[in-house]
């Protein structure tokens, strides 16, 4: 939600330059944007994080390929 608020911030701040023709309007959309771009978190859950207790997949698959080489 965050993002998607910077984003259109960014996007009006650009607007505007042009129809006030204020160059520096649209270097504070740039700058907003460019905030919104590397403060974005990604909320995606990796298995490890998960706090399971169930190895992935991945770890799973190499531990057999291991065990059929000896």
């Amino acid at each position: 939600m965050k993002l998607l608020l910077l984003i259109s911030c960014a996007v009006v701040c650009v607007a505007l330059s042009f129809a006030w023709r204020e160059p520096w309007i649209g270097g504070v959309g740039l700058l907003v944007a460019f905030a919104a771009m590397f403060t974005d978190r990604d909320d995606v859950r990796l298995d490890e994080e998960r706090g399971s207790h169930e190895t992935t997949k991945a770890v799973r698959d190499m531990r057999r390929r291991d065990r059929h080489q000896r």
